[in-house]
């Protein structure tokens, strides 16, 4: 391990190494310090400092077939406790070296072809970038496209590998799916609203439904108006025993969500609602993180018991000489209801701070709280310092 991360600084610090174009493909690398605090009680109190990033290539269409190849890894430094809560190492506390993707590919000015392991970004199947490592897949995916705002996507995903692992498994994020997973996406847009349509198939799971429908309307000549709607139903749920309580325990979910917000040049607010009628949750979906405008970085209303989530994100950009250099701050306050009394009242505080320094360098601080009604308060802080070339 110690040679994988000696060779992965010794390529990231020679530019000759890593030339962003060259006649024979394109080679990007991306470094990374991660470090993640937990404050709660003494068995869930963690932390962790990984140092790691990726190198990713792409070799040059010949009659527009190629092949791509992305290595991940997080590498543990300092001292830790209880890593392995962190999600920034494996379940067992040690270093991940995952090859995220190997793919064959074609492509064309419309068609587009993908066959291998890959990341991924759908609404219900993601990268999840909360940690170092993505999630990633194993299977066929395709795009066509008519315009530059409309296209389908299509997919077939038969093995699922976690920001914490090594290994591909008919596992997903909700539980076991046998069959795999095959969905259909398709983006349009007229004028300013834009669409989103996804349907995923799990015959030993649950099928999704996700939905949503966004604009922006100018408000003067220097502000907009932003707002959408979303909903996210599942049916035809697979035996229970392939599901996890609490992703999807057997029951249908029908959520529903709506934002609205104002941006300007330097300043954003956007409040957010979602209201689940069903009788299931749906946390992360296939994997990675299931799309939800009420969504934060550790409180979300996607879970059982018909919580009703209200939100509300403010961003301030206080410093943006050029669009590649920016500094900026943002708080988001997420509050959790139960019609259930069982259920236990949530609220959530993340504030965080950007310092952008060109397009792919940046440090990001930032500050998690969770108060949960009758059980015990948990804080988060995390540093992260990033390098892409």
């Amino acid at each position: 391990m110690k040679k994988n991360m000696l060779l992965l600084l010794y390529t990231l610090f020679y530019p000759e190494c890593h030339a962003e174009e060259t006649s024979w493909g394109t080679f990007d690398a991306h470094i990374e310090l991660f470090h993640y605090h937990i404050a709660a009680q003494e068995e869930q109190e963690s932390q962790a400092t990984v140092a790691g990033g990726y190198l990713h290539y792409t070799s040059k269409p010949l009659y527009h077939v190629g092949f791509g190849v992305t290595h991940y890894l997080s590498h543990l430094i300092f001292e830790s406790h209880n890593p392995a809560l962190t999600s920034l190492t494996d379940s067992a506390g040690e270093d991940i070296n995952p090859l995220s993707e190997l793919y064959a590919y074609y492509q064309d000015e419309t068609f587009s072809l993908k066959i291998g392991r890959q990341q991924i970004e759908t609404p219900m199947l993601n990268n999840d970038t909360t940690r170092l490592i993505p999630f990633s897949y194993k299977g066929v995916t395709s795009r066509i496209s008519w315009d530059t705002t409309s296209f389908l996507s299509l997919g077939y995903i038969t093995e699922f590998r976690a920001n914490n692992s090594e290994d591909y498994t008919e596992y997903t994020s909700s539980g076991l799916a046998e069959d795999g997973v095959a969905y259909l996406g398709f983006h349009t847009q007229f004028g300013s609203v834009k669409h989103q349509w996804y349907y995923y198939h799990a015959p030993k799971l649950f099928n999704t439904l996700h939905m949503e429908v966004a604009a922006k309307t100018p408000y003067d000549n220097a502000r907009m108006f932003h707002y959408g709607i979303q909903a996210i139903y599942t049916f035809n749920n697979g035996s229970g025993e392939n599901t996890r309580t609490g992703n999807n325990g057997g029951g249908d979910v029908k959520l529903i969500a709506a934002k609205l917000g104002i941006a300007s040049e330097k300043f954003s607010y956007t409040g957010s609602l979602s209201y689940n009628f069903g009788e299931d949750g749906i946390n992360r979906g296939y994997g990675g993180l299931s799309s939800l405008y009420t969504s934060s970085m550790i409180t979300n209303g996607k879970k059982s018991g018909h919580p009703f989530a209200k939100s509300l994100k403010v961003h301030y950009t206080y410093y943006s000489p050029t669009k590649e250099k920016a500094y900026s701050s943002a708080l988001h306050f997420t509050n959790v209801t139960y019609s259930d009394d069982s259920s236990h009242t949530i609220n959530s505080l993340y504030i965080d701070h950007k310092f952008k320094f060109r397009p792919r360098e940046y440090i990001l601080l930032r500050y998690e709280r969770q108060w949960i009604a009758e059980e015990d308060d948990k804080s988060y802080f995390r540093i992260i310092s990033a390098y892409t070339f």
